[in-house]
């Protein structure tokens, strides 16, 4: 499982994109400002940078290394911060 998600993340491109999901975004207004939010599955990091920069306390979980450095790396250039975890 782990090897698939790096495989498919090591593509300089994002897989799913950079914008968050559909889903998510109409879901924002349900969730307190501020709050701790936990991603899972989050891949390459779109929902959670979307969330980080709406100022949502935000921690991710993953199988994939891969993803997570792309995550990092949106974030970074988001000016944002998650606390992201590779799943063992």
């Amino acid at each position: 499982m782990k090897e698939f998600w790096n495989q498919r993340y090591l593509d300089s491109n994002y897989f799913y994109g950079t914008k968050p999901n559909i889903f998510l975004t109409n879901s924002v207004p349900k969730i307190p400002f501020g709050s701790q939010v936990l991603c899972v599955g989050e891949g390459e990091g779109r929902n959670a940078v979307y969330l980080a920069k709406l100022g949502f306390k935000v921690t991710a979980v993953d199988f994939s290394i891969e993803g997570k450095k792309k995550a990092l790396e949106q974030a970074s250039v988001n000016n944002v911060e998650i606390n992201y975890h590779v799943s063992p």
